[in-house]
């Protein structure tokens, strides 16, 4: 692992899944262990001024306790051009949120108190650690403006299974990744008997880099700059060398159950894109719909004003994962 200074700071969001009940734990345990700079933002807006009070504390190390939506905007803040480090910081995603799907691929998995307590004892020189650099998603609308960051995005169905998932499997008490699976069961069922909530088409126009327009009714759109999502699974299947990770479905899509196997291991469906699937390597791309949209588990809806977005790569970020 390459050599860094550890001068470590914790952003948390108190309201966050775990740190509902776990906050006051975790502030003995930094409080214990001494000469960690622990900001607590109650508030989206609060996070850019916490994150100035840790560059000017000498922070090097911004270890993130939320889910994956805190990760997203403190990507955000990082990547927009006012951060406050004069040379951005290495990350460290700890497992405050509920299904943690960015700590499953980069950060530190576990109970977050014994993740934090791993991340104190690297700090110390008693843990080894890997560090794992991400491309950063970005979002912009027709007029440049940035709309988010994060490292997974998606539309259709993917925002109704978070839909879903908020709605009946996490008011149920639900609250480990594997609650995102119970979640995309559902989704995919009702997908497969046509159910109207799940099954509902979304009318798009994708412009990918190399290849023509394809405007269609799709199922599903996913992209992520991770290795690896809930429950491991990864469906994409596209060689190229861009850094996003781009897979869409058309409504109709041929052999739907039987090819779901294979794109949940990224795997190509036989004669995939005849059949309506899509699946690509880019480092940015033109995304022309109307609707809601997720990324890293928040849900947004577009202006009328938004479209076309440009979904595009906007920086890189470094992860501490132990």
């Amino acid at each position: 692992m390459p050599a860094v200074s550890k001068k470590l700071g914790v952003i948390s969001n108190p309201h966050s899944g775990r740190n509902r009940r776990m906050l006051g734990h975790l502030r003995n345990i930094l409080g214990a262990a001494g000469g960690v700079h622990h900001e607590v933002t109650a508030s989206v807006s609060e996070i850019p001024a916490a994150l100035s009070r840790m560059a000017a504390a000498g922070v090097d190390v911004v270890a993130v306790n939320g889910g994956d939506g805190s990760v997203a905007l403190v990507l955000q803040a990082l990547l927009s051009g006012d951060s406050p480090f004069a040379a951005q910081p290495l990350l460290c995603a700890l497992p405050g949120g509920t299904t943690n799907v960015t700590v499953g691929d980069v950060g530190i998995r576990g109970a977050l108190d014994k993740a934090l307590l791993k991340l104190l004892a690297w700090r110390n020189g008693r843990l080894e650690a890997q560090v794992m650099e991400r491309a950063v998603i970005g979002v912009r609308n027709r007029d440049g403006e940035v709309l988010g960051c994060g490292l997974v995005f998606g539309a259709g169905a993917v925002v109704t299974g978070i839909e879903y998932w908020q709605e009946s499997v996490r008011a149920r008490g639900m609250r480990s990744e594997y609650s995102s699976g119970v979640a995309m069961t559902r989704t995919v069922w009702g997908m497969l008997r046509g159910h109207e909530r799940f099954a509902a088409p979304i009318r798009m126009r994708l412009d990918l880099p190399g290849e023509a327009p394809l405007e269609a009714d799709f199922m599903l759109l996913a992209v992520s700059t991770l290795e690896r999502l809930f429950l491991g699974i990864h469906p994409f299947w596209g060689s190229e060398s861009g850094s996003l990770r781009v897979t869409a479905i058309e409504r109709g899509a041929r052999g739907f159950l039987g090819a779901l196997p294979s794109i949940l291991q990224g795997k190509s469906p036989s004669h995939a894109r005849r059949d309506g699937y899509h699946s690509a390597r880019v480092d940015a791309f033109t995304l022309d719909f109307h609707g809601s949209y997720t990324m890293d588990g928040e849900l947004h809806a577009t202006q009328a004003d938004d479209a076309p977005l440009r979904i595009f790569t906007a920086g890189h970020a470094r992860f501490l994962r132990i």
